[in-house]
């Protein structure tokens, strides 16, 4: 079981390129897969008054930043991902030669940017968040129809998420109905991911900060590096105590050791069927 894990700077790098630089260090050193930056832009924003439309255009990637992220990350040996908010910058991230991009919750149902986006990228990360049942099954619907190869992400957006709304039931239906499931965290207390880890996430993705208050932007629902180690060390404890898949084709389902051992316990005490 190969469970990606995702390292979420999302903007917390402030628009200083050293400190992305930083963040994508760190990952790699804590042992995570992936590291995540947003590809958002000031002048795609349909609401120029929206709150966050400063600081999206002050933390803005631009088309150099990506490039220089992307190779930052083939020196660490660490996966570069991002997200794309607009469909008018698919061809752009199409040009970055990533197999993977995420796709934020509030585009679950943007199915004209999801399709756009599978004509160049392999494999598509969607997140939940903020949708009914319903909406979540329209999706499914079309993902499957349209032979879509992704990832759903369970996910509360709601920023920190309290411990009693993580609500992993909702992860536990969403993989009951959909093939490929992961997790997305929005909260410092990292046993929801353990769960999704141990309970069939494929992909699980975490917010991360530098230290409690910086360098960069630290937020309440931000995890701090010895964290993404911790879950590093759990996943590579979950495949050890989960064995080799393969072995569930091997015939009585043994280990040679218990071959052995039931040469010598069976019938033991004689006939006692």
């Amino acid at each position: 079981m190969g469970i990606k894990i995702i390292a979420e700077v999302s903007s917390n790098h402030q628009g200083d390129m050293s400190l992305a630089r930083q963040f994508i260090k760190v990952a790699s050193q804590a042992g995570v897969d992936c590291v995540k930056f947003q590809s958002s832009r000031y002048e795609d924003l349909a609401n120029k008054n929206d709150p966050q439309a400063e600081w999206i255009r002050k933390t803005s990637l631009s088309d150099e930043n990506h490039f220089a992220l992307i190779e930052e990350c083939r020196n660490s040996r660490i996966q570069f991902l991002t997200t794309c908010f607009s469909i008018t910058r698919v061809e752009f991230l199409a040009s970055l030669g990533l197999d993977e991009i995420k796709v934020a919750s509030p585009d679950l149902l943007s199915f004209s940017m999801i399709e756009k986006l599978c004509e160049h990228f392999k494999h598509l990360i969607i997140s939940t968040g903020m949708h009914s049942k319903e909406e979540i099954k329209t999706a499914i619907d079309f993902l499957l129809k349209n032979e879509i190869s992704a990832t759903l992400l369970h996910a509360v957006s709601l920023y920190p998420t309290p411990a009693d709304k993580t609500f992993m039931y909702k992860f536990l239906w969403l993989k009951d109905n959909f093939p490929h499931v992961g997790y997305s965290h929005h909260t410092s207390d990292i046993e929801p991911v353990k769960f999704a880890m141990a309970h069939g996430a494929e992909i699980v993705e975490a917010h991360m900060k530098l230290g409690e208050h910086g360098p960069g932007r630290a937020s309440r629902w931000d995890i701090l590096p010895g964290d993404f180690k911790a879950l590093v060390k759990y996943r590579d404890s979950l495949n050890e105590m989960l064995g080799n898949k393969g072995w569930l084709d091997e015939e009585g389902f043994l280990f040679s050791e218990e071959t052995a051992a039931k040469k010598r316990f069976i019938g033991r005490w004689g006939d006692n069927k």
